[in-house]
């Protein structure tokens, strides 16, 4: 076979603080971290066979490496970087959305980011990484919530501090001017983040269609219609937008159900 050529992310931030882990996080980690050190142990060979490789993923019929190629990295800072940034935007994302709703955003966004490889990239480039369903957690993370602001470690040593939302925009802007200046001819898989991105941005909009349904307002009362503004009010700017009145009032309605 030709020889491959190695398409990886680092991000190269590290975020300040971060939340406790979570279940599908943390089951996440461990496969990933095991990954890992199988893949170091068994050498190219796996890799041909569980990176994303355009050339034969699907005219060789291996349609298996749309989801494995997550699981492999190209070395111990690109594993690093992506798994602090699971760490620290899954875990909140997980809490919010179920384990399993979770678990489907982050494969959605990493198959998502595996089909824009193969669309873009050159048939022997080897793809791998996690980094595209990173980057549809970041996007549901800023969509989540959008005001909380988020800490970073700029290379370890400037702080800078700004709102999820912004966040989100500002990833997603780099990478495309990646693209734009270099076309994706680096080694950074950036047609692969910026699909995680929109993969995850089109399962969270499907995801709050399906959960926040417009209610009807006629006999519930004070009570209800209040509550009825406050879960308007999460749909349009998450969770972390209400006071710890209108949490409280919406422990109180549940408690009534």
């Amino acid at each position: 076979m030709p020889t491959p050529t190695y398409r990886y992310s680092d991000p190269g931030v590290q975020l300040a603080i971060g939340p406790p882990l979570s279940p599908a996080v943390k089951w996440l980690l461990a496969v990933i971290g095991g990954c890992f050190v199988l893949q170091n142990l068994a050498g190219d060979r796996l890799v041909w066979f569980l990176g994303l490789i355009p050339g034969v993923a699907l005219s060789h019929g291996y349609v298996w490496q749309f989801v494995t190629y997550i699981f492999l990295h190209a070395g111990v800072a690109h594993l690093f970087f992506n798994m602090l940034a699971l760490w620290m935007f899954g875990c909140d994302v997980e809490r919010a959305m179920g384990s399993r709703r979770f678990l489907s955003l982050f494969f959605s966004s990493g198959i998502g980011a595996g089909v824009c490889s193969y669309l873009f990239y050159p048939s022997f480039t080897v793809i791998m990484g996690a980094s595209g369903a990173i980057f549809g957690l970041i996007v549901a993370f800023a969509m989540l919530f959008p005001e909380r602001v988020v800490t970073l470690l700029l290379f370890f040593v400037l702080p800078v501090s700004m709102k999820a939302k912004y966040l989100a925009f500002i990833f997603a802007g780099i990478e495309l001017l990646f693209v734009i200046g270099h076309g994706g001819g680096d080694t950074v898989a950036h047609f692969a983040h910026l699909g995680g991105a929109l993969f995850g941005y089109a399962y969270m909009k499907w995801w709050r269609s399906s959960q926040w349904q417009p209610r009807p307002r006629k006999s519930g009362g004070k009570l209800g219609d209040r509550v009825d503004l406050i879960l308007d009010k999460v749909l349009r700017g998450g969770i972390s937008s209400l006071s710890e009145e209108e949490r409280e009032l919406l422990r109180n309605a549940a408690k009534r159900m």
